[in-house]
């Protein structure tokens, strides 16, 4: 406990600096097991993550399966049309419920068939007719906090979360020309990727390493020297990045015709704190939902979403097959630079080091974790 309160401290005199001062968090953060189960309890479990998008789950009865700090949730859409967030649990011998995804019009346990309805509310229990009757309420599965945002589905788990579109309000209007909503996934790239979701999050939130790590993916037309980040707006950070002479973005689909010409110049990252990295072009927006399992070990699924509008071209699934592979390529880029820190992290010369005024982003995010980790 001495060794995680002196953690603590040191990460909060990390960033109380100013940028021009400031390094990165102690390698502590990204190795400790005793770090993770604080993050677990006071981030992952406190604030809003994004666990899905609505698409995936169109139709009443559809569903998948993932787990949120070591929470089994089944995400459900009912036949009313609102997407629920249950327990993904049965109330009779905690059982999980299901894997993966699926539809059908009720829910039923696959250990003694015990059934419920799309909305959690028990239907069925076998073979329980000796038993004093069951209560209704306390048999049914627990629901949790769940909100759509710009399609995006995300989950509280304590309940106690502000409500989330409020918070994302200047976010919500910078995107509302892309009609996030409407959107379609036009492909997925799964990775099981070894190391702190944390090293992911740097990397994506900065553009400095283009020259190094993306000599012909991405220096070319948006230079590492041309980015930077807004000033913090609210829970989520913005890095702009600028195509080089400012000249237009060469697109692989059409864009929606309202899209600003900013925004055809270039294109945006955002990190919706903790976790939900966006990646907006002027025609197709990528996604990093990380299902995070340990101190050094999470699932990346990459989603790759258009406007069904944009698809409306002769070419269309080549196309998808172009960006699902660029996607691809781009992300085995990140993954040697990524699991190059995490095995440097692990070692006894490790420092944090200092932040360029590029790396503004990740100075953000590690304020807003700190301020969540001492929080009460």
């Amino acid at each position: 406990m001495q060794a995680m309160a002196e953690l603590l401290k040191a990460g909060e005199a990390a960033v109380e600096r100013p940028l021009a001062d400031a390094g990165l968090l102690p390698s502590g953060f990204y190795t400790s097991p005793e770090i993770f189960e604080a993050e677990k309890e006071k981030i992952f479990r406190r604030n809003w993550i994004s666990v899905g998008h609505a698409a995936e789950i169109p139709n009443a009865g559809d569903r998948f399966r993932i787990d949120i700090a070591g929470e089994p949730l089944l995400i459900v859409r009912g036949r009313d049309g609102v997407v629920r967030a249950l327990s993904a649990v049965c109330r009779h011998r905690a059982m999980l419920l299901a894997e993966g995804a699926g539809n059908a019009g009720t829910i039923s346990c696959p250990y003694h068939k015990w059934t419920y309805a799309l909305d959690g509310a028990l239907m069925a229990a076998p073979l329980m007719e000796g038993v004093s009757p069951l209560d209704a309420a306390q048999c049914a599965l627990p629901s949790f906090a769940c909100e759509v945002w710009n399609g995006f589905i995300f989950v509280n788990l304590d309940g106690r979360a502000a409500p989330l579109g409020l918070s994302l309000a200047p976010l919500s209007e910078e995107l509302a020309p892309w009609k996030m909503d409407e959107l379609e996934i036009v492909g997925r790239v799964v990775f099981e990727q070894p190391y702190n979701w944390k090293v992911l999050v740097d990397n994506f939130m900065e553009a400095y390493h283009h020259f190094a790590i993306h000599p012909e993916t991405f220096e070319p037309n948006y230079p590492a020297a041309m980015s930077h980040a807004d000033n913090a707006r609210g829970p989520f950070a913005a890095l702009r990045m600028p195509h080089k002479g400012n000249e237009l973005s060469e697109s692989i689909f059409p864009p929606l015709p309202d899209i600003p010409d900013e925004a055809r110049r270039g294109f945006s990252v955002f990190n919706v704190y903790p976790s939900m990295l966006l990646a907006v072009f002027a025609d197709t927006v990528t996604w990093y939902r990380m299902e995070i399992e340990s101190v050094d070990r999470f699932r990346l699924t990459i989603y790759l979403l258009a406007h069904p509008r944009s698809l409306e071209v002769p070419d269309a699934e080549a196309l998808k097959t172009f960006l699902r592979e660029a996607a691809t390529a781009v992300h085995i880029e990140d993954i040697a630079a990524c699991e190059g820190v995490q095995k440097g992290l692990t070692s006894g010369r490790a420092i944090p080091g200092r932040l360029s005024h590029l790396e503004a982003a990740i100075h953000q995010h590690q304020q807003w974790l700190m301020a969540e980790l001492v929080r009460p």
